[in-house]
């Protein structure tokens, strides 16, 4: 493969193609406790879509040779190793996987672990592949993404942003969170500070980084391949708005407080949660509902194993119902756009505001603002011409999104780029 820039790309993912080249296992006794606790131990789902996007680009791109280093949990094996299409997997059993690490991870080490085992398997792997360049996809997964701290400092190293958790920290109101971010906040800028170079094209990150954690940061000016294929045909209605992620428990809270109040103006009106949830989570929804009447408007998929079949379920939905804490612009609403939902979400500065830069694309309100919600709720069912202009508008601008080849080709030539740097110095 002379001439090829040789990549490792660090990240989390799951699709059906590759599932079908490992099986996962878990110790029932573990099953069990976390069923107990209302936590799924199914890893047979999709998840991370656009780096399955991402992959499948780099399978047309001979330049690169791409190595995808990715732990699992449960796998049954130490590590799977396998090839497709001229792309490489090296696969690791996550180090949370037997019963005494799991239970120990929940009881003592959830919001401090530096993940040793996890990053012994990734610094293995950067000895075997010996790549050009090691890009990190999301520096707020510690389990994999700090394996970026022990890649030998010839290697150039890109940390590609998804969050930034650390800006965070003074906003969220939830005292669980608040210790999340502040745990993987502070190695997010671990991370920023060690990389040779950040991915992203979110302005307020670049000014928070250049402000807040490293004024002399190397930006390259690419994003996740988030593109989506635009399908509008009609399909059948049983729910009028839906919310789905792939845990409930990001905002779906938000959604069904904002429901509860549109419901009390228009009480047949349906909201339908696809994705997953714990037991305390799901508990706290049952209180909301209880309280408010919803027993008969509110209902549960549950976590669905494939993308497929997400976007087949989202579909029977009218409106998507997608109130943020955290994302710019999440996957969730570039899905629902794509697939002629019209969306009510809230604010984020530089993220969804974009989307209303030309027309009106989605429906905003305040993050929090349950009664403004609601009147956006009672906009998309008041104003027969609204819905059609917001799926319009929003097709128009998925269609002008940079699809995922293009950005995979942006990607090559910053390796490119990068490669060209580190033989000339």
């Amino acid at each position: 493969m002379a001439g090829k820039i040789k990549v490792a790309m660090i990240c989390s993912f799951s699709n059906p193609m590759v599932r079908k080249h490992y099986s996962t296992k878990v110790n029932p006794l573990l099953r069990y406790i976390l069923a107990k606790k209302g936590q799924s131990t199914n890893e047979n789902i999709d998840s991370a879509v656009w780096n399955t996007n991402a992959i499948r680009e780099f399978e047309k791109i001979e330049e690169v040779e791409l190595h995808v280093i990715t732990p699992v949990r449960y796998l049954s094996e130490k590590e799977v190793q396998f090839t497709i299409n001229g792309i490489h997997y090296h696969f690791f059993r996550e180090e949370n996987s037997g019963l005494i690490s799991q239970i120990y991870y929940q009881l003592v080490t959830k919001h401090k672990s530096l993940f040793p085992g996890n990053r012994s398997y990734i610094k293995k792997y950067i000895r075997k592949i010996k790549p050009d360049i090691v890009h990190v996809i999301g520096a707020e997964n510690p389990q994999y993404s700090l394996g970026l701290l022990d890649v030998p400092e010839n290697i150039p190293t890109i940390l590609q942003l998804q969050a930034l958790l650390e800006r965070l920290v003074p906003v969220t109101q939830e005292p669980l969170e608040k210790v999340s971010f502040a745990y993987k906040g502070r190695l997010e800028r671990q991370l920023i500070q060690r990389a040779d170079y950040i991915g992203t094209e979110v302005k307020e990150f670049r000014d928070y980084i250049l402000s807040e954690i490293k004024p002399d940061v190397r930006f390259l000016n690419i994003s996740i391949a988030m593109g989506k294929d635009i399908d509008l045909s009609e399909t059948e209605k049983r729910y009028d708005f839906v919310y789905f992620a792939a845990g409930i428990n990001k905002a779906g809270d938000d959604a069904l407080k904002a429901f509860a109040i549109a419901q009390k103006k228009h009480p047949q009106i349906t909201l339908h949660f696809v994705g997953g949830y714990d037991a305390a989570f799901r508990k706290e929804l049952d209180d909301i509902i209880e309280a408010n009447g919803l027993r008969e408007n509110v209902t549960f998929a549950g976590r669905l194993p494939t993308l497929d079949d997400v976007i087949t379920e989202i579909r029977k939905a009218k409106y998507a119902l997608l109130p943020l804490k955290m994302d710019f612009v999440p996957n969730t609403i570039r899905e629902a756009m794509s697939n002629g939902l019209p969306v009510i979400t809230t604010v984020t500065e530089g993220g969804t505001t974009e989307l209303n830069r030309e027309s009106e694309t989605v429906l905003l309100s305040a993050q929090g603002d349950y009664g403004a919600m609601a009147a956006n709720i009672d906009r998309l069912l008041a104003e027969p011409e609204l819905p059609e202009t917001l799926k319009g508008n929003a097709a128009k601008l998925e269609a002008q999104q940079t699809n995922n080849y293009e950005m995979m080709l942006k990607w090559t030539e910053a390796y490119k780029r990068i490669k060209r740097d580190v033989n000339e110095y």
